[in-house]
């Protein structure tokens, strides 16, 4: 192939890549039209300066040498390459851990840029000399990227984002050496493939455009799944608020059906309590004595009954206790447990009497039936003890 050809071919495939730039700043734009995250948002803007610097060294063969035109040319190739590297290590702090990120200003970049494209346009001698440049400083912005993004990594999938930038770096790192003869003024050593090296970058860009993606799907994922978790939190919150009683923290009716129909596989005791001549509490020491009594009789059901017992403000002054697996007996004397405790007064409430009636809701039983029947058995006991007194 003569030297014509190798330059046909050369331009055949740096206009093959501007394209491909071109479409991929395209779909990275749509992109950040529907997924309004701020790495995309530089990403498609790091594609638009990456498709703009190539199609200016597609172009620049038509620009007559030293004119105007061909410096502008020359700003426009090194600040798009160089916003392409630096919008690149922008993105990528976004797949690191939160605090290692590393940040670029937007307003400070840009200036940055327009100085440097400025540098290399008027002290830039030859086109070799602009590629070291170019190169040198793609392969450091990348380089710094792959280490930021694979020492710690954000999820799993940001690794391969890490390894395409890994990537990138490395393809401009080559270059370096093979170019560093022209400082001297010798020619650049070329091993036989610098004349396809639009095809190399091609292709690694096309791999770090869809690493940018399976990176950006595993954050996306990982932020649902995090979402999730809050969703399901503030719902077991929820659920805590509707079926706890405010005052008391025991649960309320609400939370009793599902209670009671977990009960009925194993059989329980059933406990209907109510505080004897609270009205009167509350008449004489007024509301807020007769919730702290309240709150007190709740205590000594905790201290009393054991953790797996369902406790319950049924309403009022009226509390209930589902105790699986729990015989009569045991019940009574819980429950006579319970009595003794309120029976003396402290330093909040004065003392308390309980009436009480206990049933035992056998296993497959009904427990409205037995609900019925220990409340009956309540309310005699409360009566016999006022015929008593």
């Amino acid at each position: 192939m003569n030297g014509d050809e190798v330059l046909l071919l050369q331009r055949w495939m740096l206009g093959a890549q501007a394209g491909s730039l071109v479409l991929l700043a395209f779909f990275f734009a749509l992109l950040a039209r529907t997924q309004p995250l701020a790495e995309v948002r530089l990403w498609a803007t790091a594609w638009a300066a990456n498709a703009t610097a190539v199609s200016a060294c597609f172009v620049a063969p038509l620009a007559a040498p030293e004119t105007p035109v061909a410096r502008l040319l020359i700003v426009v190739v090194a600040a798009g390459k160089g916003g392409f590297a630096a919008l690149l290590l922008a993105g990528a702090r976004y797949h690191g851990r939160p605090g290692v990120g590393i940040a670029v200003p937007t307003r400070g970049l840009a200036l940055l840029l327009l100085a440097w494209g400025s540098i290399m346009a008027v002290f830039v001698p030859t086109k070799e000399h602009l590629q070291l440049a170019l190169a040198t400083m793609v392969a450091s912005l990348a380089g710094i990227s792959a280490w930021a993004v694979l020492s710690n990594p954000r999820v799993a999938a940001s690794r391969w984002l890490g390894a395409a930038m890994l990537m990138e770096a490395l393809l401009f790192a080559h270059y370096v050496p093979l170019l560093l003869p022209t400082l001297w003024g010798a020619p650049p050593v070329d091993p036989g493939h610098l004349s396809v090296s639009p095809l190399l970058e091609t292709s690694a860009e096309s791999f770090l455009a869809l690493a940018s993606l399976v990176a950006l799907q595993g954050t996306v994922t990982a932020s649902l799944r995090h979402l999730n978790r809050e969703l399901e939190a503030s719902q077991a919150r929820l659920r805590h608020l509707v079926d706890v009683d405010p005052l008391t923290g025991l649960s309320n009716r609400r939370a009793l059906r599902p209670f009671l129909a977990s009960a009925r596989t194993t059989g329980a005791a059933i406990i209907v309590l109510d505080v004897d001549d609270f009205k009167q509490v509350n008449d004489c020491l007024g509301h807020i004595v007769g919730d702290e009594c309240l709150m007190r009789v709740a205590e000594a059901m905790r201290s009393c009954f054991r953790a797996e017992d369902g406790l319950f403000r049924w309403g009022g002054d009226e509390f209930l206790l589902v105790c699986p697996g729990l015989d009569l007996n045991t019940a009574w004397a819980r429950t006579a447990e319970l009595t003794r405790a309120l029976a003396a007064g402290d330093h909040r409430t004065p003392a308390l009497r309980v009436s009480a009636g206990v049933v035992h809701l056998p296993r497959g039983g009904e427990p409205d039936a037995a609900l019925h029947e220990a409340d009956a058995l309540m309310l005699a006991a409360k009566s016999n003890r006022k015929l008593r007194s």
